[in-house]
C-alpha cells in the first residue's frame, strides 16, 4: 500500500503519551475532523527578509537596500531620526499581517501559524547601546491582535524565537547579519533565556495566547548543511545542546511552575529537528527526559538539488524521502515550500508536487506541515502561499487539504 493512501490519526495517538496540550484536545474548530496539523508561517512580519519584500522595505520602510532590521536601523535612523525609524517599523507590523490575514488562512483551510520574532520583542535585554533595533515592544498590541484572531477562529499557534541575540546564523532572517554566528555564549544563552521565560508567561497570563500552544527554542541554527565551514559557530559546540537547549527548557517549566500551570495547559517546546545537523537536542537527558517536547523539520526539496531540481528529480525526492526520526515524538515541518526551477506556470505540476509534499510531511510518524510563507512580494506562488491558493495551485478549503491524502499521485516516482 501506497504511503499516500495510509492515514494515521497521529496527533491522537500522541495525547495519550504527552501532558501538554494538543489542539485536538482543546477542541479548537480549525481542527474539526483534522488530526494533523497544515498551517503557514507569517514571515517578514515581525522579523523582515529584505530578499521576499523589496518595496516595502526599501521604498516603505525606508531601509534603502540595508542587510537587515539591526541594519536598516543602523544607517538609516540613528539619533534624531530614531523616532521616525520607529514609526515606520510600526506601520510594518500593522499592516503586513493583521487579523484579516488570520482570516484569510482559516478561509483557505488551514488550522496553525507559525509567528517568527526575534528577541527585542523583549525590550528589557536589549543592549540599546550597540544594539539598535527598533523598540519591540511597539510590534506587541499587533502580535496580541493576531493571536486574539487566532484563538477566535480556533487555530493553533506556535511561537518561534527565529532572532537570537548575537544572531544564531549568518543570515538576515535573525535581524541581525553577523559574521560569524555570535549567539553560542553564556551571555547570550541567558538573555534567550530570559527572553523564552518572558514570552511563557505571557503566553500563560495574556488570554489572547488561548492557542498558542507550542514555543521553540531557536530557529536554524548554524548547521552542518551551511557552506563555507561556519559549521560550527564559535561555541556552538558543545554549547548549543549541552547547555542552551535544557537552560531554555528550564526557562519554560520554571516560568510555568511560578505560575502553577497543569500539566494539560503546559506548553509543547520545540527543537529543531535532528535532520538539521546542528546536533541532536535529545543527546542532553533533561530534554530526552521531557515528555512535552517538539521537533522541528525544515526541507527545501529545490535547495537540496544542484540547480533546484527538474520535475522528475523534484518528484522524486519527495516521493521517496522520509522525515521522521527515531526518537522524535512531535515532529513538524515547520518550514517548507515549493521552490525550484521549474516555472510556476506550471499548474500541472505544482499541484502535483504540493500533494506529494504534504503527504511525506504527514505520513505516519509525522505531525504535519507549516509553509513558508504566507505573504511575499514577489508575485511567486512557489514562496507565497496565499498566492498559490489565488492561482488554484493548491487546495483552498479544508475538505480538499483532507482529500489531498488520498490522491495517489507518486506510484510513478517509486
Amino acid at each position: 500500500m501506497h504511503r499516500s493512501i495510509v492515514v494515521i490519526t497521529t496527533l491522537a495517538l500522541l495525547a495519550g503519551a504527552v501532558s501538554a496540550w494538543l489542539p485536538k484536545e482543546h477542541d479548537l474548530a480549525a481542527f474539526k475532523g483534522i488530526n494533523k496539523i497544515r498551517g503557514v508561517n507569517f514571515g517578514g512580519w515581525l522579523i523582515c527578509e529584505p530578499w521576499m519584500m523589496s518595496d516595502e522595505w526599501n521604498k516603505v520602510m525606508g531601509c534603502n537596500g540595508a542587510a537587515s532590521e539591526f541594519d536598516c536601523m543602523l544607517n538609516n535612523y540613528m539619533g534624531s531620526n530614531r523616532a521616525a525609524g520607529n514609526d515606520k517599523f510600526e506601520t510594518h507590523w500593522r499592516t503586513w499581517i493583521n487579523a484579516d490575514s488570520v482570516e484569510s488562512v482559516h478561509y483557505v483551510g488551514l488550522n496553525t501559524i507559525r509567528i517568527p520574532i526575534g528577541y527585542w520583542s523583549y525590550v528589557d535585554i536589549v543592549d540599546k547601546a550597540s544594539e539598535p533595533f527598533a523598540d519591540g515592544n511597539r510590534m506587541l498590541p499587533y502580535l496580541d491582535a493576531v493571536v486574539q484572531k487566532a484563538a477566535d477562529l480556533g487555530i493553533y499557534v506556535i511561537i518561534d524565537l527565529h532572532g537570537a541575540p548575537g544572531g544564531q546564523q549568518q543570515d538576515a532572517f535573525t535581524g541581525q547579519n553577523n559574521k560569524p554566528a555570535g549567539f553560542y555564549n553564556d551571555y547570550n544563552f541567558d538573555r534567550a533565556n530570559r527572553w523564552i521565560s518572558w514570552m511563557t508567561r505571557r503566553i500563560h497570563t495574556n488570554p489572547a495566547y488561548a492557542t498558542v500552544g507550542m514555543i521553540e527554542v531557536l530557529n536554524e541554527p548554524v548547521s552542518g548543511h551551511d557552506p563555507d565551514g561556519r559549521y560550527p559557530a564559535p561555541g556552538q559546540v558543545p554549547g548549543l545542546v549541552q547547555k542552551y537547549y535544557p537552560g531554555a527548557l528550564k526557562a519554560v517549566r520554571d516560568a510555568e511552575a511560578s505560575l502553577d500551570v497543569a500539566d494539560g495547559n503546559k506548553l509543547h517546546v520545540q527543537f529543531m529537528s535532528q535532520k538539521w545537523d546542528s546536533g541532536n537536542a535529545r543527546d542532553n537527558s533533561a530534554v530526552a527526559n521531557d515528555q512535552r517536547t517538539a521537533f522541528d523539520d525544515h526541507n527545501y526539496i529545490g535547495f537540496a538539488l544542484n540547480g533546484g531540481g527538474d520535475r522528475d528529480s523534484l518528484m522524486r525526492s519527495a516521493c521517496n524521502d522520509h522525515r521522521t526520526v527515531n526518537g522524535q515524538a512531535f515532529t513538524i515541518t515547520g518550514e517548507w515550500s515549493m521552490t525550484s526551477s521549474v516555472s510556476p506556470d506550471d499548474k500541472d505540476f505544482f499541484t502535483k508536487f504540493f500533494t506529494a509534499q504534504q503527504q511525506l510531511y504527514e505520513e505516519p510518524g509525522m505531525s504535519g506541515w507549516i509553509y513558508w510563507t504566507w505573504k511575499t512580494q514577489l508575485n511567486d506562488p512557489r514562496w507565497t502561499y496565499s498566492h498559490a491558493t489565488y492561482l488554484n495551485l493548491v487546495p483552498t478549503d479544508a475538505a480538499a487539504l483532507e482529500r489531498n491524502v488520498y490522491q495517489d499521485i507518486c506510484y510513478p516516482y517509486r
